[in-house]
């Protein structure tokens, strides 16, 4: 399973190997996420992304998905994933 989230600027410039982000995932509004994220891989580019947004990925992530901030904030997770590779982007 590949996820794609989108975090904030400072969150994308602190994530590295074995660190944490939350952030939305792309295209589902009401979907936020928190990601414990694993070992940092170098990004090839593809053809669909967009030439002004930054991209890190990330193998082998804990991922815990809220259906708002407040339940982010509080824990109160709807689902949660493991072994998932995460593409974060700003």
């Amino acid at each position: 399973m590949i996820l794609r989230i989108k975090v904030s600027k400072l969150d994308f410039q602190a994530a590295c190997s074995d660190s944490w982000v939350d952030g939305q995932l792309q295209g589902r509004q009401g979907m936020y996420i928190y990601a414990e994220l694993g070992k940092e891989q170098e990004y090839i580019s593809s053809t669909k992304d967009d030439p002004k947004t930054s991209y890190k990925i990330f193998q082998n992530c804990a991922v815990f998905i809220a259906k708002s901030q407040e339940q982010l904030e509080n824990e109160e997770y709807e689902a949660n994933f493991s072994r998932v590779t995460v593409i974060i982007y700003c």
